[in-house]
């Protein structure tokens, strides 16, 4: 579905606040965010959660939900999608136990492409979050996000890449975005950051730390011209972690470095 503004962010990257939704909400839209990755809010109707949103001039890009819920109720989530005008549904990663090896990525492929088939049955489709650890290798030489490549079935099934998982993992993030680009409308976008290494700590051996955009070594022009010409419809800032900043002033970077690199 067409979106006014291909500028969002998921409010998981204030999860740190205290306050609660509503007023998380009204800071960022103070921000100037207009649009959120979101889904169902517990203790809200979908027709009061939708009131909240349009009273603060805030659109939804792509709906969240877990894997087992999906799969259990994929009508609730088609449901959802359609009142908040959302055509995907993300899901943040596979099962636990499907993880560690090339069997349990087939199982989890094979239900993932069962979900999207129900799904696709209203228009929706679902969505993959990769991590790192989908660019494990496997002793047959297959790494675990060529098995979801070659094997997700794209009329039901789409990707949603993350930039800073893409470059942890060691993936060439221009060259994956450009991979799916008929296969993933939405985008994470987090900077990927080396921490300051102390005088203990060994040469190679410092952290990797999730940053807001514009303050890591990500190439965010680039990143962002890439992903328009290749269809992207949102570019959906998420940081995981903002360490002990304030999480309202992360996002307000991110939202400035993103402004000017074209989005809006």
């Amino acid at each position: 579905m067409d979106k006014k503004h291909n500028l969002s962010i998921t409010l998981f990257t204030v999860s740190s606040s205290p306050l609660p939704y509503a007023e998380k909400l009204k800071k960022i839209r103070e921000i100037g965010y207009q649009s959120i990755q979101g889904g169902f809010e517990r203790g809200m109707t979908n027709r009061e959660h939708k009131d909240l949103l349009d009273s603060l001039g805030i659109e939804m890009s792509c709906f969240g939900g877990g894997f087992e819920d999906i799969q259990a109720n994929p009508e609730k989530y088609i449901e959802g999608c359609h009142y908040f005008g959302c055509d995907e549904v993300m899901i943040g990663t596979m099962p636990t136990e499907c993880r560690y090896d090339y069997d349990g990525y087939m199982r989890a492929i094979e239900m993932m492409n069962k979900m999207g088939q129900e799904l696709s049955k209203g228009g929706v489709w679902l969505c993959y979050h990769n991590h790192a650890q989908e660019f494990r290798r496997f002793a047959n030489g297959k790494r675990g996000i060529d098995l979801l490549y070659e094997n997700l079935d794209p009329s039901g099934v789409h990707f949603l890449l993350d930039t800073h998982w893409l470059q942890s993992g060691g993936a060439d993030i221009l060259e994956w975005i450009e991979k799916c680009s008929d296969r993933m409308q939405y985008l994470h976008v987090k900077d990927y950051r080396i921490a300051p290494a102390n005088y203990h700590t060994g040469i190679g051996e410092v952290d990797k730390q999730f940053a807001q955009v514009g303050s890591g070594a990500l190439p965010w022009q680039e990143i962002i011209d890439t992903g328009l010409k290749c269809g992207v419809k949102a570019f959906i800032v998420e940081q995981d972690k903002v360490y002990d900043e304030d999480p309202f002033a992360c996002a307000a970077e991110s939202y400035a470095t993103l402004k000017a690199c074209g989005l809006h």
